[in-house]
């Protein structure tokens, strides 16, 4: 089975017309479309209710508005497939195309990435200031990944690939984390065009930019461990001694605040 997750937040008018569109693009595979709902005002989970009965829609509402990221990870735990598949309720991600992205996960990719800014990828009506952000966003990740579009929200990936990893999902951005935390072997990016919201507002702001600084040092922060903690095993003397790095008090205090800042 294919499971989609579709967050939304005041996306009404937007999602009467998505449901149908990736219905009719997945019409030959069993499937399934989880719209996650951030309580929106505007009766966005009452709409996608209503459709229900004539499209394989399920609503998972949550009291509050808590983020994309998280509604994400929230939407995984109760899908029923093995092919997971993320999309925008807005339109600007075209449903026409998950028909791709799920043929290249069923075809041996672990995941596939909708990618603005490989060969054929476009972005239509952002300013110079919004597309230098992007750019500028993509490049503090370079450390983290190879992929050229980790800002995505527009991907597919096989369920093995974020079994039993434990996510802290922060503001908009769970690509970037699921490409530094999960269990795969090959991307495959496919270029789409990013087009221009006729709908509703967005839900980028300042905000979301910290959000996202606080995303690149949490992870920062998880890849310098997982090296240390592999460098560790590998000079594990006969004894079981760690090395004097993982021993000396400031690793511990660096491993102790981190943990300190997932648990709160």
């Amino acid at each position: 089975m294919i499971s989609i997750i579709v967050p939304t937040y005041n996306e009404k008018d937007n999602i009467q017309k998505l449901i149908p569109a990736i219905h009719i693009t997945l019409s030959r595979y069993e499937h399934e479309l989880l719209v996650v709902d951030d309580n929106s005002p505007d009766g966005t989970a009452e709409a996608a209710e209503e459709m229900s009965g004539e499209y394989p829609v399920k609503v998972l509402r949550r009291s509050g508005k808590f983020g994309l990221a998280s509604a994400v990870i929230h939407g995984f735990k109760h899908a029923k497939g093995d092919v997971l598949g993320v999309i925008d309720a807005d339109l600007q991600h075209p449903p026409e195309c998950v028909g791709d992205f799920a043929l290249a996960v069923m075809n041996g990719h672990d995941i596939a990435v909708g990618s603005r800014y490989t060969g054929g990828g476009k972005i239509e009506g952002w300013s110079m200031y919004r597309s230098l952000v992007s750019r500028g966003a993509i490049m503090l990740s370079k450390p983290l990944t190879n992929v050229r579009d980790p800002m995505s929200g527009y991907f597919f990936l096989k369920r093995r690939v974020i079994e039993n990893v434990s996510f802290s999902p922060i503001g908009y951005k769970i690509l970037l984390e699921i490409l530094t935390k999960g269990s795969y072997e090959n991307v495959k990016e496919i270029p789409y065009t990013f087009r221009i919201r006729k709908h509703g507002k967005s839900k980028l702001c300042g905000g979301e930019y910290f959000n996202y600084l606080k995303l690149l040092c949490y992870l920062y922060v998880y890849r310098f461990k997982k090296i240390l903690n592999i460098e560790a095993e590998s000079r594990t003397d006969k004894e079981g001694t760690l090395p004097e790095v993982v021993q000396n008090p400031g690793f511990k205090r660096l491993t102790d605040a981190t943990n300190n800042k997932r648990a709160g």
